[in-house]
């Protein structure tokens, strides 16, 4: 076997392989999961968040690098950063992916109940409920749900806006309170 081929395929570098491997899908299978489970947003925090595993990998591959007994080859450095930088690509579109759905919008809110817990945020942000009447609301926000939560009372306009963001699953609901001239006097997000 050739000298330099000896350099490339040694028992370092398929340990370092191996460690690659298993470091790329345990990253798939839970940063990138988290991201998309929890809803996580494109922000200053999110990123240093994410990078943060990426240059460990990077620090410990520069630490292994210094060491004398080391018999890696310079691409087998280049191709692990290149790997690392991918994951990190993937992290932060699976962030803008989520900040691209965040926003409000109402024939999402209508004809997918299940993403309107991801859009009640940046909707509470840009309309003041408060006097508004019930009409005004379901302009809005469509119809409630109500049948669907036990709720009969005229009083009090409940829109279900399932369990993703609490982590013992619960349902969660916006409720809005009307008074007895039938406007807002205050709202909430409650677990059911």
């Amino acid at each position: 076997m050739s000298e330099r081929k000896e350099a490339r395929w040694n028992p370092h570098a398929a340990v370092l392989g191996l460690i690659v491997g298993i470091y790329v899908v345990v990253y798939a299978r839970v940063i990138i999961r988290l991201i998309y489970h929890y809803k996580v947003v494109l922000s200053y925090v999110s990123v240093v968040l994410i990078s943060f595993p990426v240059l460990l990998l990077l620090l410990i591959l520069y630490l292994i690098s210094k060491k004398p007994w080391s018999k890696l080859h310079s691409t087998h450095y280049w191709s692990t950063g290149i790997i690392g930088v991918i994951l990190l690509s993937f992290s932060i579109y699976a962030l803008s992916y989520n900040q691209s759905q965040q926003h409000f919008d109402y024939n999402r809110w209508v004809g997918y109940p299940e993403q309107r817990l991801i859009m009640v945020d940046d909707f509470l942000q840009k309309h003041d409920l408060i006097g508004l009447t019930q009409g005004e609301v379901m302009d809005l926000l469509g119809a409630n749900d109500n049948a669907k939560w036990a709720n009969a009372t005229d009083d009090i306009a409940v829109y279900d806006l399932g369990a993703r963001r609490r982590a013992d699953y619960k349902r969660e609901g916006l409720f809005i309170y009307f008074d007895d001239r039938g406007y807002v006097k205050s709202y909430e997000i409650l677990p059911r």
